[in-house]
């Protein structure tokens, strides 16, 4: 089970933890973050963006397949401000290079 952050009519947002993949994919691990919101919410979900395995955070789940389509459309037109947050142990470097 996850925890859920936020829920309303239209989506929710549970808290992924690091390790968990968001859905299946070229990966075969029996626990997906898809499936576990779905086993948590108690409803089919539609995954709005993702985080990476290692990433931990805040994770959104459409409700609907139009509520989907518009947040979808709100991340590609930038209208959706993402933001990240690090812990490090030590330094970090002032710029990472590529």
């Amino acid at each position: 089970m996850l925890e859920i952050l936020y829920r309303d009519l239209h989506l929710a947002v549970v808290a992924k933890p690091s390790g968990l993949l968001v859905h299946r994919g070229w990966a075969q691990d029996d626990e997906v973050a898809v499936t576990l919101a779905r086993q948590t919410l108690g409803a089919f979900v539609y995954p709005v963006h993702r985080l990476d395995r290692g990433a931990s955070g805040a994770l959104m789940f459409a409700l609907s397949s139009e509520t989907a389509a518009l947040l979808h459309a709100a991340f590609e037109d930038g209208r959706v401000e993402k933001r990240y947050l690090a812990a490090v142990r030590g330094v970090a470097p002032e710029e990472l290079s590529a």
